[in-house]
């Protein structure tokens, strides 16, 4: 019994370890990847910064504060963030002073995925907006995981695809997407 206390005493200690590693790692990176994501955008016309995923969802990166009045000009009137406070270029206040709600879910960049209880609420937020002809913009970063793991649990659980299925019809819109472990396993808990 002591020995195995200790063992998931270590395991524990060892996830943390890799967490802030990842975390600093992830801070350390953002600023320059952002800025790879916007040349690349400049230089590659089918680098979108968002692309539609159906009528009532945009799946993107992070957006500018330059952005937020064409988000609005699209019909944006919800916006999912999924990034860390340090990775959040536009404040709550500029989306609700132009009558777009926000939901906020902090969530750390590469191998994670949020919570289910996250998970749940973004994808019922959405749904709320859908059922009333709203549109939902859907960001992490660079709209590839974090914000992909919402889309593809929303369409899981309100549109009754396969997770699979899911994933195909979203990389049809998005090219760029993709997955790690953690955030399949989101996917696979929905349904």
């Amino acid at each position: 019994m002591a020995a195995e206390a200790a063992g998931r005493r270590g395991a524990a200690a060892r996830r943390k370890a890799k967490e802030a590693a990842v975390g600093a790692t992830a801070r350390v990176l953002f600023y320059p990847t952002l800025l790879y994501n916007v040349v690349r955008s400049k230089a590659q016309a089918e680098f979108r910064w968002w692309d539609e995923v159906d009528q009532f969802i945009l799946l993107g990166a992070v957006p500018f504060r330059r952005d937020v009045s064409r988000l609005q000009k699209l019909g944006v009137h919800g916006v999912i963030t999924l990034n860390e406070p340090f990775e959040t270029l536009v404040p709550s206040s500029m989306y609700q002073s132009r009558g777009i709600d926000h939901l906020v879910i902090p969530t750390r960049d590469y191998m994670f995925a949020p919570s289910l209880v996250d998970i749940n609420q973004a994808v019922d937020f959405i749904h709320r907006n859908a059922s009333s002809g709203k549109v939902t913009y859907i960001h992490c970063k660079a709209g590839r995981g974090r914000s992909t793991t919402i889309v593809l649990c929303y369409l899981v659980k309100y549109k009754k695809m396969t997770p699979e299925t899911a994933f195909e019809y979203v990389q049809s819109k998005r090219a760029r997407v993709l997955l790690t472990r953690s955030q399949w396993k989101s996917n696979a808990a929905i349904c």
